[in-house]
Formats: structure tokens, sequence, C-alpha cells
């Protein structure tokens, strides 16, 4: 059975991701990665261009890409603060209780196309994204869309209502369609779900990024908080918005966590004891364990 101590939750403080070399990347763009034992034909490919979206603040020449499950509510949020700061806390918003239907911001500060972004920033533009252990995203995104949101939406998770082996095999068909048909049509249960590297353009700009790693609980929040006021002190945030966004990164890292709750709890358990189910999983995100550097899954 997989251990679920046994892979590594840190994070990457530059922009080689590869620390085995950066051919593997290009080994894995041309097909000529080693893939054994898992056999490449089962596995769904890295690096399909399915969506793009970033927040920017422009005075700070700052962006970060949006990879759904993985801090997109809150970063929206701070890119709120940091470009509307006025109008932000005159409203009586704060960063860590912002929601996405109801936020502050909406859709400004915001670019779908990886070339405009960069027209705009220019060439000292600090770019960002951060990534998420793909089971621990998986677990999360589980929890979030299949079994609260399925509450309301009874079709949500393709209607499997709330059972995991169900939503992943219908999911896994779904990853395999997108490419096979080179769709980029938007699709609630993919675009929540997709492999992170099917995010941000990664597969032509993935050099670019600075990448920061998920961390779970209140320390990987604390850890993660302090990363992030790394990159924005790097982008000339003043001093008083740093704190502000430091303070609340702590509390929002905790606020939205699912972590150690009793569904997360059970989800783990309903998929680290089906051998078959967990293949399933790390078959969908293989390559995002092997391009951001994931420890992958033991089975036994």
């Amino acid at each position: 059975m997989y251990n679920a101590e046994t892979y590594p939750i840190d994070s990457m403080d530059n922009n080689n991701l590869d620390p085995h070399g950066e051919d593997v990347v290009e080994r894995i763009k041309t097909g000529k990665y080693d893939t054994a034992p898992f056999n490449r034909t089962h596995l769904i490919p890295p690096f399909y261009q399915y969506r793009e979206a970033f927040v920017v603040a422009p005075t700070y020449h700052l962006s970060s890409c949006k990879i759904e499950k993985v801090m997109t509510t809150i970063t929206d949020a701070i890119f709120c603060y940091l470009t509307n700061t006025t109008e932000f806390l005159a409203d009586n918003r704060t960063i860590s209780t912002e929601e996405y239907h109801i936020r502050f911001c909406l859709d400004q500060n915001m670019h779908v196309d990886y070339e405009k972004l960069h027209s705009i920033l220019g060439d000292s533009a600090i770019e960002y994204a951060v990534v998420r252990h793909p089971i621990e995203r998986f677990l999360s995104g589980f929890i979030d869309k299949c079994i609260n949101e399925a509450k309301k939406v009874e079709e949500r998770c393709f209607g499997c209502k709330g059972d995991m082996e169900c939503f992943v095999q219908k999911l896994y068909s779904a990853m395999v369609n997108v490419p096979t048909t080179n769709s980029t049509e938007y699709d609630y249960e993919v675009a929540h779900f997709a492999p992170q590297t099917w995010y941000c353009n990664f597969k032509d700009h993935l050099h670019h990024y600075v990448i920061l790693k998920f961390k779970e609980g209140a320390e990987g929040a604390s850890a993660l908080a302090k990363e992030h006021e790394t990159i924005y002190r790097q982008a000339g945030v003043p001093d008083n918005l740093l704190k502000e966004i430091y303070a609340q990164l702590l509390v929002g890292g905790t606020r939205h966590s699912t972590s150690g709750t009793a569904a997360r709890v059970d989800a783990r358990n309903t998929l680290m004891d089906n051998k078959s189910l967990l293949l399933r999983v790390t078959q969908m995100y293989y390559y995002d364990f092997v391009v951001f550097n994931f420890s992958l899954p033991i089975l036994v």
C-alpha cells in the first residue's frame, strides 16, 4: 500500500525545475523519457496547452499563473489587494475571507495568454506559479467538488455521487479525450482536475517561472507565506503591504484547508486502500510528479 508519509512537500527556490538536469523536461517533451515501470501508453500526456490564466500587478511587474485547486482564490485576493489597495480596504475586504463568486476584483487584472502577458510586464517581470503534490491536489478537489458541491449540483463529478472509483475512471477517459481531439473547450471537471503541466503554457515557458510548492497544514502555510514574501519583496512591494499579505496567508492557508478533516481522511483511505484506483490516479498525474519533482507513490 502507498505510504502517505513517503513523499516530500518542499519548495523549489529557483527556475531550474529539474534537479536531475534540464534535459529531463526536454526528453519528456520529445517522448524519450523512460517511464518504466509505468506503461507510457497509459499515462496522460504532459504539457497539453489546455488552460492559461494569470493575475497581474503591473506596477510591480508581477504575475502569478492560476492552477485550479492550488490557492486560486487567495491569489486572486492578493493581487486585488496589490492593485486596488484603497478600494479593497474601503469595502471592508480582507484577503483571507474573499470568496470566489463574490470577490472584489472579479476578473480584473486577468490575462489568458502568456505572450500578451509578457509583453505587458516586460523583460523584468517576475512570474511565479504554485504547484501542489498531485495526490493532495486530487483529494482536495474531490472533497470540494465531488462531495461538497455535489450536494447542490447533482451532475457534478459526472454524477458519480461521491463514488471515487466512478469519478476517477470517467475523469481519466475525459483526460484521454482532450489531447486526442485537440480540444481546448472548457469542461468543468477537466478544468479543475487537469494535470498541472496543462496549465500556464509550461510547455514553452516552464523555465520563466519561479515555482513554489504548496505545503499542507499550519507549518506549511507559514513556510509558503515566507516564500511569497520573498517574491513580493523582490518585486518591490512595500513593507506595509507585505506585512498584511503575510498575515493573511497564515490565516487563509488554515481557513481554506480540508487537510485533516474527516472527509479528507476518508477520501485518502479510499484512494490508498485501492491499488488499482491509486494506479489510475498516478497515471493521470505521472508527469506532474516528474516535472515538479514529487516522489511517485510506492505501489506494492
